[in-house]
């Protein structure tokens, strides 16, 4: 029942739901990716992974390229490093704006500085596939949009938390849950759909979707405090 009534609080709910919207390409790209390398690139599994050769049939291109799954794990360090003193940025100057106080819904901040990686990535990624453009945009165009949604992932998470800290468990669970959720199914379908509509405009639709659900995280940085209020009146307890 707590995991439940966790869920049922809207402003976890919206929160979810976003990131569900954003990061279920993660988990599509991650599986599905090696397909279109072997297809565009010729790489082999070697060439994939992390043996360090040329792509058969293709002795012009560096042998660099067999670190082309390096690109995600590079994003994902970056955006580490960066979050690490980001977040507490943004929170400091928040609290010296607003007299000693931190809203929960001021860790939301930090994503309007990643939704144009998340948008770039996924826009760039469609076009050098199906385009064929060198190997290396497409790992860039990768590492951008994974480093966007390591922003939002402690963004949103941070939110939750920060929200209702007494729930922190179930919290955990329902964001493991959304990625993991929508991930999974996304990977189901999209060599389908690619091959369907190409390339362009399979990863086009995705970045709409981040778009078109960015009006989330406004929604809740200027009324995710009066719902708070609201469902805490509800139920008899404050939340947050």
């Amino acid at each position: 029942m707590r995991a439940w009534r966790t869920i049922t609080r809207p402003v976890v709910l919206l929160a979810n739901f976003y990131y569900m919207c954003t990061f279920a390409w993660v988990v599509g790209i991650n599986a599905t990716l090696a397909l279109f390398l072997t297809s565009l690139y010729g790489f082999g599994p070697k060439q994939v992974g992390m043996l360090h050769t040329h792509p058969p049939g293709n002795a012009q291109m560096p042998a660099m390229s067999c670190f082309f799954f390096f690109a995600p794990i590079a994003a994902t360090i970056l955006a580490e490093a960066i979050g690490h003193y980001l977040h507490d940025t943004l929170a400091r100057l928040y609290i010296r704006r607003h007299q000693g106080r931190l809203e929960p819904e001021a860790r939301l901040t930090v994503i309007y500085l990643a939704l144009p990686f998340l948008l770039t990535g996924l826009v760039v990624l469609g076009f050098a596939l199906q385009r064929r453009w060198h190997y290396m945009v497409t790992a860039v165009a990768w590492g951008m949009y994974v480093f966007g949604t390591m922003v939002v992932s402690v963004g949103v998470s941070a939110y939750q938390l920060d929200a209702y800290p007494a729930e922190s468990g179930e919290v955990g669970a329902w964001i493991n849950f959304s990625r993991t959720a929508g991930g999974f199914i996304v990977a189901y379908f999209q060599v389908r759909w690619v091959a369907k509509v190409g390339a362009e405009a399979c990863f086009g639709t995705q970045a709409a979707i981040c778009a078109a659900v960015a009006p989330i995280i406004v929604l809740l940085q200027v009324r995710g405090k009066a719902m708070r209020r609201w469902e805490g009146k509800r139920r008899g307890v404050m939340g947050g």
